[in-house]
């Protein structure tokens, strides 16, 4: 009897962490590594970039909005700009070559993170995290300005 309870209760747990990672694979999913951060924009200016996405807007704890598609972008309360976004790749596949692609194009500060240098005088840093909860790789993109 006490087998089948931990049973029940391991296959419970094993099906709402597959729910989670599904769930952010399906949110978060990237068709293109090559996208922009898009740091500094209005979400009407991203919308505009990018009108064949279906966009998700929602609130973080703290209440500061997002919206999403193939890359999570957060908006500054006060300038309802993007100053901070994510990007969880599709496939192993596209993670390794996106690496590929910020180790040719960008400044190599560690394993897992980049320094781009724009055109306009920007920069932005880009870090490959691991979130272990979740079990899954993604990338942030943060500006300095």
């Amino acid at each position: 009897m006490l087998l089948q309870i931990v049973l029940n209760i391991a296959f419970v747990a094993t099906n709402i962490i597959i729910k989670n990672i599904l769930f952010f694979l399906f949110m978060f999913s990237v068709l293109n590594a090559t996208a922009q951060a898009h740091l500094g924009s209005t979400e009407q200016e991203i919308r505009n970039l990018h009108p064949q996405n279906k966009w998700k807007v929602g609130y973080v704890n703290n209440g500061q909005r997002y919206i999403s598609s193939n890359f999570v972008y957060y908006f500054t309360s006060a300038t309802n700009i993007t100053d901070y976004n994510i990007q969880v790749p599709f496939s192993l596949a596209n993670l390794n070559g996106q690496v590929e692609a910020y180790n040719n194009k960008y400044v190599i500060t560690s394993e897992t993170s980049w320094t781009a240098y724009l055109e306009d005088g920007g920069m932005i840093y880009i870090k490959l995290l691991y979130d272990e909860k979740n079990k899954i790789r993604y990338f942030s993109y943060a500006s300095t300005k």
